[in-house]
């Protein structure tokens, strides 16, 4: 038996499902909460509560979707000169930090 990893489109629509769901369950409950609070409004309760709900859920679907995506994982591993690439670029950040006798000095000259 051998095992595949899912796609990302997998990913992807496994996301938007699950933060749709988890969306609409937390878009009901506030619609819920409005509706008892300030009133049902022109649509009636069942359409203020699933319009809460259906923006809710598409809103945190969108986000978790992305998300998912975001966070999929790769297998690939580094090669030595993608290793050397990126050191490379992080040593061309780094600062060094003055000697303190230095930094006292300056300090002292400017008052």
């Amino acid at each position: 038996m051998s095992f595949h990893e899912p796609s990302i489109w997998d990913k992807a629509k496994m996301g938007l499902i699950m933060g749709g769901s988890v969306g609409a369950c937390l878009g009901c409950l506030i619609g819920f909460y409005s509706t008892m609070k300030f009133g049902p409004g022109p649509r009636g309760y069942l359409g203020t509560i699933g319009q809460y709900a259906l923006g809710s859920g598409a809103s945190f679907g969108g986000f978790m979707m992305i998300g998912s995506c975001i966070r999929s994982d790769d297998n690939r591993t580094l090669t030595a000169e993608d290793r050397a690439t990126l050191k490379a670029g992080m040593d061309r950040w780094r600062i060094t930090a003055p000697a303190p006798e230095v930094a006292y000095v300056n300090k002292a000259n400017r008052s």
